[in-house]
């Protein structure tokens, strides 16, 4: 029993905290950056790189999981809600691409004040 157990894969539970984490550490290093504005624009820059690039690297698994969400709750009252692949494609090639760029331009601001 202790061997078939090490041999099954088991799904992986789903970041419920990301967001919430997301956000507080921006909340957290902009209000650092007040006093230390290098150390605020360096928190910043590299929480949007990471952020941005774990959503790129896990775009399918986040649509998938938003979808199934979505049939579950039986469909949302709001249009803007439903599960759209053109609000997808635009999220994936120009929003999360522009945010990873722009943590890029605060690395590099900060460099700068350095």
């Amino acid at each position: 029993m202790l061997v078939s157990n090490l041999l099954r894969r088991h799904k992986t539970p789903a970041p419920t905290f990301a967001p919430g984490l997301f956000l507080g550490l921006l909340v957290v290093f902009t209000l650092l950056g007040q006093s230390k504005p290098t150390v605020g624009l360096v928190g910043i820059g590299t929480t949007l790189i990471v952020t941005g690039t774990l959503i790129i690297l896990n775009r399918q698994r986040i649509w998938d999981d938003y979808r199934k969400g979505y049939r579950k709750s039986k469909g949302l009252a709001a249009l803007w809600a439903k599960p759209n692949p053109v609000y997808y494609t635009l999220n994936v090639l120009f929003l999360w691409p522009f945010i990873v760029f722009l943590g890029i331009v605060c690395l590099w601001a900060a460099y700068m004040l350095s």
